[in-house]
């Protein structure tokens, strides 16, 4: 369990300014993308190590290169990081592909918890238990009493191609009693903006 994240979500003036103001940040990256963008997991992700930064500090926080996205996002404080925001209860991805092979052997053979899990559920106009800290050690202890095939669920649809957490174990994982959890109250301030307006004042500063 990392310490700093941990401490951070048992400080109830922390927690409390956190969820206040996580809606609002997630409105205004929901009015900058196009409803249905997959993109905006990204954006999301950057408000969650914004917020870290603004927490621990530049020089606890690193971002690894792009090709080692797949295993973590960010380091907080030295240790790996997973973050996941889904709206709702759709299912948490842990690795998007169209390849089956890949998936077959990723379920069979490759396939093991590898760091700490920040989940973010989203329910817009309801308050819930949304923040979840699930660290690597409650994964490991899950997958391995449910094993791969329970653990695991094979995603084929068109739009939701890869590997996902099946209900039942995302369950367990937010039930378990070493996961922290927050509740969000998930009410939107009608803010209204545009994704252009940024580029626009660019170029009429830039000469």
């Amino acid at each position: 369990m990392n310490p700093c994240i941990a401490n951070l979500l048992k400080d109830d003036i922390k927690v409390t300014r956190f969820v206040k103001n996580l809606p609002i940040a997630f409105e205004i990256v929901a009015n900058e993308m196009p409803k249905g963008n997959p993109a905006i997991g990204i954006l999301r992700e950057h408000v969650i190590i914004g917020y870290f930064i603004s927490e621990f500090g530049q020089n606890k926080i690193r971002v690894p290169e792009e090709g080692n996205k797949r295993e973590f996002d960010v380091e907080v404080c030295g240790e790996p990081l997973s973050i996941k925001t889904i709206t709702g209860n759709s299912l948490v991805k842990i690795l998007w592909t169209a390849d089956q092979t890949i998936v077959n052997e990723e379920i069979a053979y490759r396939y093991h918890p590898e760091t700490d899990m920040f989940l973010i559920t989203i329910h817009w106009g309801k308050t819930q238990n949304s923040v979840f800290y699930i660290p690597k050690h409650v994964q490991s202890e899950t997958y391995n009493q449910l094993g791969a095939a329970h653990y695991l669920r094979v995603a084929s649809n068109t739009n939701h191609r890869g590997i996902t957490i099946a209900s039942k174990a995302m369950k367990t994982l937010k039930c378990h009693s070493d996961t922290l959890s927050c509740v969000v109250g998930w009410y939107k301030r009608g803010l209204h903006s545009s994704p252009y307006e940024r580029w626009e004042n660019y170029w009429a500063q830039i000469q």
